[in-house]
């Protein structure tokens, strides 16, 4: 496995049956794939893999794509690659049916055990129907390294952030596994004016020492409902998916 050799991650190859913005009301799936190759699925909705309606943005970790592989689940994306080997490209991706751009791709600075691989940060921009634009961040938050370094690389991420304003959502595996992790994550969420995402039943979360490992945080829009699905068949995490209404312009 090697570092990839290409940032930023390059823009989607928008067809013209992509929407221009968001709709009002709009879904967010986020998921750790755990390397599963769905080569298969290139030209065939997630709605053929698991029984959920389309969403409007996929927020995938641990996704695996072929070199020039033009869409993943049928829909356009971006990825920001923390793997490469030499056919494939392993990292986070967002995916969607309306138009996005990708904003920076984010590599940590710090190898997991010190010598591994590095994880890797998303930030794509969309439009929304309201005139507003949703900047949304698909992460898988570094590994197996103590506490300080996590932290240093939210601070890293958040540095990015930090001038933005309007809606936002921040998605992913954010490997909180300890109290400390756990704490940090949302001190600096609350930094930001985020809202954590809680679910009517949470078993099918992703756990590890008892601490979830998944999450969406959001701010600037309505919560309507949200889920957490179960599907250990597929990958070792579960999909989780929030559902979102627009606010009014200037709320």
């Amino acid at each position: 496995m090697y570092k990839p050799t290409f940032s930023p991650t390059p823009l989607p190859a928008f067809d013209n049956l992509t929407e221009p913005s968001l709709p009002e009301h709009f879904s967010l799936l986020a998921w750790n794939l755990h390397k599963e190759d769905f080569s298969r699925y290139i030209d065939h909705s997630i709605e053929h893999l698991i029984d959920i309606e389309q969403p409007h943005l996929l927020s995938l970790q641990e996704a695996a794509i072929q070199f020039e592989q033009p869409k993943f689940f049928n829909l356009p994306f971006v990825m920001a690659p923390n793997i490469q080997s030499s056919n494939k490209q392993f990292g986070v991706l967002t995916a969607s049916p309306h138009h996005n751009i990708a904003q920076h791709q984010c590599l940590t600075h710090s190898r997991e055990l010190g010598f591994t691989t590095r994880k890797a940060a998303l930030i794509t921009e969309h439009a929304l129907e309201n005139g507003q634009i949703l900047t949304h961040v698909n992460i898988h938050a570094i590994n197996f390294m103590p506490h300080m370094y996590f932290k240093r690389e939210l601070n890293l991420l958040w540095y990015l952030l930090s001038h933005k304003t309007g809606p936002m959502i921040i998605s992913g595996d954010f490997n909180t596994w300890s109290n400390n992790r756990l704490r940090t994550l949302l001190q600096a969420t609350a930094q930001l004016q985020l809202q954590q995402v809680t679910y009517p039943d949470h078993r099918a979360i992703k756990t590890m020492m008892r601490k979830p490992l998944d999450h969406i945080f959001y701010r600037g829009l309505n919560l309507t409902s949200s889920e957490a699905l179960s599907v250990p068949h597929i990958s070792d995490h579960n999909p989780l998916i929030a559902r979102f209404q627009q606010l009014p312009y200037g709320l």
